[in-house]
């Protein structure tokens, strides 16, 4: 039997429950660790672990990402699993996961019990885990694709059967509740107030490693997490009276992963496959990054610490909290930059021209805006709910001709500011934005791609009702006077209440509450009907049985204190 004629093993490492993990208490500190936590398992730790299989010499690039990207494709630090010497090879790891190839079922165990036991001891509290499926006849094609579904359904079905973390956490005997998480307490440690409080073991970690997060966030910008301490204070203060959590997502790419070999062009060897899938991997990782420095620039910079923390920036993925006033514009920023960045890259718009005929990817997300003490674990289910929203986007602008109704490249946003903490459930929140069963009072998501890249695409009518730019200029119509007639003041308060009450009440009765004062106020912007007498626009149900109505005077109002950035707000730095 020749070397390439051997089975070689496909090893899955992956950590589930991240959020839950990463936003069970509302301590910055705690986030930050927990998030520096997850990044370590499925890069230091991979690296480690592989490193004493094959008898290397373990590398500390996890700490800096842009040299971990390059020691994954460089030949002599990570070599390829063909190599006599070689007894396993990274094919990716990044934050909270790792794709591995080993020779034999024991070196693959090996790596999965190594990290395993490394995150019982050192990180309790992380759900991760490891399985591992044989590739055989490694010269055929597609036969490392095939592995790589077989390794995540049997990945899914392991998941299923394991206990949680929190069955490690035993209250026999009595133990006193850990200040911070309510989990069982391991030991004391002082509080900024220099006091002691009982702290469990899984806060203990999280607070250590929040200390080591700096290094690795400060390579991406030097005023990420200056002073974590100010930073906690800052997000205390009465000036920070809303927080928001930004989950952000590429859209369509778990598709792609799963069909990956469609899109690689002729050569199905699995040793291109490897190339075209890390490199993909990789320009993805690079393009988040790119795009996250470039929308941290419309964030005021306050005593050197920038209002952001920034949990995960890696793959496709990008969830941060942040001040709330900025977030909406950071995250207009982020995707559409993150639309630019997958052109330039040169796997990711050969596989993005083949699976959509267009050369970039894009992206989705879901912000919700709360008070600064609301619970982040809340709010960020509240953002994933808002996410899967915004993602509806993918059915409504399609590729033209297409019978499978395949999504067309389009990023989209989609948010809610939290005022009332009695009704925090999406469907409920949605359900009581409708004043009749065929009258919304939200026009969200909105899309914050280029309309002219999305003039072919099935759906444009829809994106244009939908455009982002509609929803700004709507909002500066409420803070300024009407450009072209000074007697035009922006809306008061009291009429800007009026026309919401009426707006509940119904179509009808908004429609005269409009009618009443659009002479006297900047509302022009805000006419969807052609006699510019109705705040409503006539669009089609699901089925496209019946009209409904649709306005999104409500967006703009609640929009309107949040649509903040440092270049066009530079008196609040």
């Amino acid at each position: 039997m020749t070397q390439l004629d051997s089975t070689y093993y496909l090893v899955l490492i992956e950590t589930s429950g991240n959020q839950s993990f990463i936003f069970s208490t509302n301590k910055l500190k705690e986030n930050i660790g927990a998030s520096e936590v997850t990044y370590r398992a499925g890069t230091q730790w991979i690296l480690e672990a592989v490193a004493k299989v094959n008898q290397m010499q373990p590398l500390s690039v996890w700490t800096n990402s842009q040299r971990l990207r390059e020691m994954l494709c460089d030949e002599k630090k990570n070599p390829p699993i063909e190599k006599n010497e070689c007894q396993a090879e990274i094919i990716i790891a990044t934050s909270g996961k790792a794709l591995i190839l080993t020779k034999d079922a024991d070196k693959a165990r090996e790596i999965i019990s190594s990290i395993t036991k490394k995150a019982l001891i050192e990180a309790p509290g992380l759900d991760i885990a490891g399985v591992f499926v044989p590739v055989d006849n490694w010269q055929a094609k597609n036969s490392l694709a095939e592995a790589i579904r077989a390794v995540h359904k049997c990945f899914e079905k392991t998941r299923s059967r394991r206990p949680s973390p929190e069955s490690r956490f035993l209250r026999l005997p009595i133990i006193a509740d850990c200040a911070v998480s309510g989990l069982p307490a391991s030991k004391l440690d002082k509080n900024p107030e220099n006091q002691l409080i009982p702290i469990s073991k899984v806060s203990d970690v999280k607070r250590k490693a929040s200390t080591k997060a700096i290094e690795r966030l400060q390579n991406l910008d030097s005023r990420l997490m200056g002073d974590i301490n100010k930073l906690e204070k800052l997000f205390e203060r009465e000036e920070t009276s809303w927080l928001a959590i930004v989950h952000a997502d590429g859209n369509g790419l778990g598709q792609i992963f799963l069909n990956f070999e469609d899109y690689i062009g002729n050569d199905k060897s699995n040793r291109a496959y490897i190339h075209k899938y890390r490199n993909f991997s990789l320009e993805l990782d690079e393009c988040t990054e790119a795009a996250f420095k470039q929308a941290i620039e419309v964030l005021p910079s306050k005593n050197g610490n920038l209002p952001l923390v920034p949990l995960i920036v890696g793959g496709d993925d990008l969830t941060v909290v942040c001040d709330g006033h900025h977030a909406l514009e950071f995250t207009r920023v982020f995707l559409q930059e993150f639309e630019k960045q997958t052109q330039a890259k040169s796997h990711i718009a050969q596989v993005a021209q083949t699976a959509f005929q267009v050369n970039r990817l894009s992206a989705c997300a879901g912000i919700s805006i709360v008070k600064r003490h609301f619970p982040f674990s809340v709010a960020y289910e509240l953002a994933d709910s808002l996410i899967k929203s915004a993602k509806d986007v993918k059915h409504k602008v399609t590729k033209p001709n297409s019978n499978s109704q395949t999504p067309f490249p389009c990023s989209a946003i989609d948010f809610h500011i939290l005022y009332d903490t009695s009704g925090i459930e999406f469907d409920s929140i949605r359900k009581n934005l409708k004043s009749a069963s065929n009258t919304l009072l939200y026009n969200r998501p909105y899309i914050v791609s280029d309309m002219d890249d999305l003039q072919s695409a099935e759906g444009y009518d829809w994106a244009k009702q939908h455009e982002w730019e509609r929803l700004k200029n709507r909002v500066d119509s409420l803070n300024r006077k009407d450009p072209e007639n000074s007697d035009r003041p922006p809306i008061s308060s009291s009429q800007s209440h009026a026309i919401r009450t009426a707006l509940f009440i119904g179509k009808d009765e908004a429609d005269a509450q409009y009618a009443l004062i659009r002479q006297r106020y900047n509302l022009d912007d805000f006419a969807e009907s052609e006699d510019n007498k109705s705040l409503f626009y006539e669009s089609q149900d699901k089925q496209g049985n019946r009209p409904i109505y649709i306005t999104s005077f409500l967006d703009a109002l609640d929009a309107k204190d949040f649509l903040k950035n440092e270049q066009t707000n530079p008196s609040e730095q």
